[in-house]
């Protein structure tokens, strides 16, 4: 999976965003108006492939569950990974974790 970080720009008012080589993928500008909201908007975009990869792991769990009657699911074998990686994702993309 490709990873993508966020910092402020040195060339600009805004963040840029860049692989896991360091060579820039994008740029976001920072509204005038709310210049908070540019890192908000990078950090959302940098953890774009990991929610999407989080997202498709809760989809595959979901799918075991779905056919299996309540009171048949075994939830005490059931590995927690997909969903620490979804929360993980989410608070990368929120800006609780840097």
């Amino acid at each position: 999976m490709t990873t993508y970080t966020t910092a402020p720009a040195k060339m600009h008012s805004g963040h840029d965003i860049r692989d896991e080589r360091g060579h820039m993928v994008a740029i976001v500008h920072n509204p005038a108006s709310n210049p908070i909201e540019g890192a908000k908007i990078a950090a959302l975009m940098a953890s774009a492939p990991e929610l999407l990869a989080a997202l498709q792991a809760l989809t595959i769990t979901a799918r075991t569950f779905r056919n299996v009657p309540k009171e048949e699911q075994d939830w005490t074998s059931y590995d927690d990974s997909a969903l620490d990686n979804a929360r993980a994702a989410i608070a990368r993309a929120t800006g609780a974790a840097q």
